[in-house]
């Protein structure tokens, strides 16, 4: 099922919002044909005035165009610095000038939002394309990186085509792939209002996680020491040990928002994590993965004793288009057989290895 991004009144996202917030002022003055060295004159006093100027303002820059002409760009760190500039120099600088300028008043003047350096989805995809390369999370910059993911301005006509839900289980989060190459995989995450994924690891990938839309909650848990059965079992059975783990501890939780942070950053070296939406509405998320994740270790909490697998997940979608891979019986967290885990826990020894993996779902391979 496809659906419509959801925009809800007074949650939209204003481009100059990623920006520092800063007010740029355009101020511009002409001279009469005949009072030409007067206004030069007064000019040049107001522009060296200016120039001195230091509370609330971050710039100031002065345009000649030629003899006769003056434009004042001037930067302020707030509206209320602005207007309390119009109401006092600005106001001054134009009863200086008014006798010697066409009309008594300036030419023109303008003011808005200074505009930040921003990505395009293109121009994000192209900036990860040439940045994220290697085969552990060690080879990144992730700082670098997760700055260039901050600038990324989110538009609906670019991030649409990736939004599907999962018919059969409308409470499900789902896994759209984007972009693939040998060095990272891009998801596009839909959050069904109060999903959550599993505990999680991430091998030797990065995680970069941005908010799209809406807003989710990142929980970040320390990493856990495992039972040597487990180590053991999975040396035999990369994709499908099953053990024990120590207890879990929060030690970050953080609030992605369109007001307010809009990512964060994991790998298996920093903490594992959980991604929740506890809103009342529609959430989406772009994660980067470097390299793309082809196991990864899921903890189920049972008490203070978590369920520790490693698991390989389906996308609901490649590139725009359904791949059918997702059934009606997929578990975006991924594999997990409880049912070995309960006989292992009795005593048995189930064969790990013959594990079935639930209909329309592809195992990964081993890294």
């Amino acid at each position: 099922m496809k659906v419509d991004v959801v925009h809800c009144a007074g949650h939209k996202r204003k481009l100059c919002s990623l920006g520092t917030g800063e007010v740029v002022h355009v101020l511009n003055f002409r001279a009469h044909p005949d009072k030409t060295q007067e206004f030069e004159r007064i000019a040049q006093r107001l522009a060296h005035c200016f120039y001195h100027m230091e509370s609330g303002i971050s710039d100031v820059r002065v345009c000649h165009p030629k003899c006769g002409e003056v434009c004042f760009v001037l930067t302020f760190l707030s509206k209320s610095d602005l207007e309390r500039f119009q109401a006092g120099p600005e106001r001054d600088a134009t009863e200086a000038l008014k006798s010697c300028i066409e009309g008594g008043i300036p030419s023109f003047a303008v003011s808005g939002t200074l505009m930040p350096d921003t990505h395009t989805f293109s121009s994000l995809l192209t900036f990860l394309k040439a940045n994220i390369k290697g085969s552990n999370y060690n080879a990144h910059d992730c700082e670098v990186v997760k700055r260039e993911m901050a600038k990324w301005f989110p538009r609906k006509e670019e991030y649409e085509r990736y939004v599907y839900w999962d018919p059969a289980d409308p409470t499900k989060y789902t896994r759209n792939l984007v972009f693939a190459n040998e060095h990272m995989d891009v998801l596009l995450m839909c959050w069904p209002p109060h999903s959550k994924s599993a505990i999680h690891g991430h091998e030797d990938s990065s995680c970069w996680v941005v908010l799209v839309e809406g807003e989710v909650h990142e929980i970040q848990y320390n990493v856990p020491k495992l039972d040597k059965k487990f180590i053991e079992t999975q040396m035999k059975n990369p994709t499908g040990a099953i053990g024990r783990c120590s207890k879990l501890r929060v030690i970050h939780e953080v609030k992605l928002s369109e007001d307010g942070l809009t990512n964060t950053y994991a790998n298996d070296d920093i903490a594992v994590h959980r991604i929740e939406n506890r809103s009342d509405r529609p959430a989406f998320t772009l994660h980067v993965y470097a390299p793309g994740l082809r196991k990864m270790k899921i903890f189920k909490d049972s008490g203070e004793v978590f369920v520790y697998s490693v698991a390989s997940i389906p996308y609901m979608s490649e590139h725009g288009s359904r791949t059918g891979r997702w059934g009606k019986d997929t578990d975006p967290d991924g594999i997990l057989d409880i049912e070995a885990w309960n006989k292992n826990q009795l005593g048995s020894s189930p064969v790990i290895s013959s594990m079935p993996n639930p209909p329309d779902m592809e195992v990964g391979p081993s890294i």
